[in-house]
């Protein structure tokens, strides 16, 4: 009996000791963040296929306890609306990518926390901890500003939390557009468009061709001719008129209003089939061209 009374002592002092030693722990581990609030903007001012709005910004914690202390970051989504697909921003921290959670009663992933070593002691010192945030800016996505709120929480092995900060990130994306040329020859800004031998018995008209445009807004096309819609010998004064459409509507050449119009678009862009067309003239034999220039704006 005595020896089994011997064994249950040894047994309780070890286990006093051990809650001992993890109370000592806590009570040298109170991290907390510098700041109680920060906000990271990430402007796309340009837009196309495999192009990333990256920014980069440091959160800062400390010990307001003695010495060195290791912690857990953690993020969760604050915002109540769902947001944008389109504009479905990733947070990474080194190589790590982290999760955010949908909420911060969400249960922990294998990828959501964020291990924090060496956060300094005594409250004086700070250590940084950096994060990058990116998202796709592709065609599809709308210009506009938007805003999510994320809760950052600073927590120990057991999701017990130290402290927390509100980290506000703005998304916004500047009116932006692109367009080509479709069936014409030529390169880089320049198309060139051959009609060919012209009949001045009949009414001429040019192989099919058109314009693709990608745009994050509202969009406006206009058509400027240096010539006024006319074909202009390249020696003599001599010029033949034509008329160009676009969806079969008549266009204005003139470059003082619009003549096609388009909302924003999705990842394939609009197509505007555009036609021209010659009609019967009287001219001389010779080489003739014009020179359109063609403008999208975007709202």
């Amino acid at each position: 009996m005595n020896a089994f009374r011997l064994g249950s002592h040894t047994i309780l002092g070890a286990a006093l000791i051990a809650g001992a030693a993890t109370s000592a722990w806590a009570a040298t581990c109170e991290p907390e963040f510098v700041r109680s609030a920060q906000t990271i903007s990430l402007t796309a001012s340009e837009v196309g296929d495999n192009i990333r709005v990256e920014a980069n910004e440091q959160l800062r914690v400390r010990n307001t306890a003695g010495g060195e202390c290791n912690a857990f970051l953690r993020l969760a989504r604050l915002s109540t609306s769902n947001p944008d697909p389109a504009r479905a921003f990733v947070v990474a921290s080194g190589g790590q990518l982290l999760d955010i959670l949908p909420s911060d009663v969400s249960a922990a992933s294998s990828s959501s926390d964020l291990f924090v070593p060496g956060i300094p002691g005594g409250g004086s010192s700070s250590r940084a901890i950096p994060l990058r945030f990116s998202f796709p800016a592709q065609w599809g996505i709308a210009s506009g500003a938007s805003s999510e709120t994320l809760l950052v929480q600073l927590i120990d092995e057991t999701g017990g939390v130290f402290d927390e900060l509100v980290l506000t990130v703005n998304l916004n994306v500047l009116p932006t557009v692109e367009m080509r040329i479709v069936g014409a020859t030529g390169s880089d800004r320049i198309a060139r468009i051959d009609l060919g031998a012209l009949n001045p018995r009949i009414v001429n008209r040019s192989d099919p061709f058109g314009l693709r445009v990608w745009s994050t807004s509202p969009y406006t096309v206009t058509f400027a001719s240096s010539n006024a819609g006319a074909l202009a010998h390249t020696v003599a004064a001599d010029r033949i008129d034509y008329e160009m459409r676009a969806a079969g509507r008549r266009v204005d050449l003139s470059g003082g209003s619009p003549s096609a119009f388009g909302r924003r678009t999705d990842g394939l862009g609009d197509f505007h089939p555009l036609e021209i067309s010659v009609p019967p003239f009287v001219s001389q034999a010779g080489d003739y061209s014009d020179r359109v220039t063609v403008t999208v704006s975007a709202g």
